[in-house]
């Protein structure tokens, strides 16, 4: 019985840690993903003020 307990466990731990991982990925794609349009954003408005 407690093996059992102690495998499931393990594996819930593993799963747990598995989404961990993807949701990190995913808000680290996100955090990309608005830092280049920042960029982009940053270098238009610096673009057209030496333009003015």
């Amino acid at each position: 019985m407690q093996i059992s307990f102690s495998s499931e466990l393990a594996h819930s731990i593993a799963v747990m840690l598995l989404e961990l991982r993807a949701e990190l990925d995913e808000f680290a794609y996100q955090h990309d993903q608005a830092a280049d349009v920042a960029e982009q954003l940053t270098s238009n408005l610096l673009g057209s003020s030496s333009q003015a």
